[in-house]
């Protein structure tokens, strides 16, 4: 289910060689402060085996303890935990093979988008926004275009949910604006506090 690299390896030993921990295992958490449906973030901390909470579940992976919630272990098949150096520091890092790939990095003649600036949008909405955000019981609408101002709607698992703004400024917003240049002004018209539903 998951794979921890030599490196990662190495380093757990090597924290428990320096008696930072005992008997250890890695903690790993859906970072909610970082995430949004359009791009997951983790939070992995290594701790004593005894800390293990009680909304967590336990494996094994090879000889080394891993503690999730049950959503983490959902989104968790196949991960990959590593050790990263960066900028004179290191963590543990996790690639997770099921999330979904930024889609701004596609070109926007792949969506041959054409026509009027509301049929444009709709078409990114439709084959770019919706089917990243719809694993997690989402949806976005067109409500209007006027000039260089798109009005959206949320709705589904998005209405309500505290990572919505991220979502819209993180992933939506970069979305329509690399597809639609034209688009300037982003404004959400939901009325989030009627979500029932959401996801975060």
């Amino acid at each position: 289910m998951i794979e921890i690299t030599p490196t990662a390896r190495e380093r757990i030993q090597g924290f428990v060689n320096a008696q930072v921990v005992q008997d250890p295992a890695l903690r790993i958490e859906l970072d909610k402060s970082a995430a949004t449906p359009l791009s997951r973030s983790y939070a992995i901390s290594l701790v004593e085996r005894e800390d293990r909470q009680k909304t967590e579940i336990a494996i094994n992976v090879d000889e080394i303890r891993v503690f999730l919630n049950l959503d983490t272990s959902n989104l968790l098949s196949g991960a990959v935990v590593d050790w990263i150096e960066e900028d004179g520091s290191g963590g543990f890092r996790v690639h997770d093979p099921n999330a979904r790939p930024a889609p701004v990095a596609r070109p926007p003649s792949d969506l041959a988008l054409s026509g009027p600036l509301a049929e444009r949008v709709q078409m990114v909405i439709d084959e770019v926004i919706n089917p990243g955000i719809a694993s997690h019981g989402g949806f976005v609408e067109l409500v209007d275009v006027s000039d260089d101002t798109l009005y959206l709607r949320m709705g589904g698992g998005c209405q309500g949910c505290a990572a919505s703004a991220a979502t819209l400024r993180q992933g939506i917003e970069r979305m329509v604006r690399d597809e639609v240049p034209e688009i300037v002004n982003i404004i959400d018209v939901t009325d989030h506090t009627a979500g029932d539903n959401p996801y975060y």
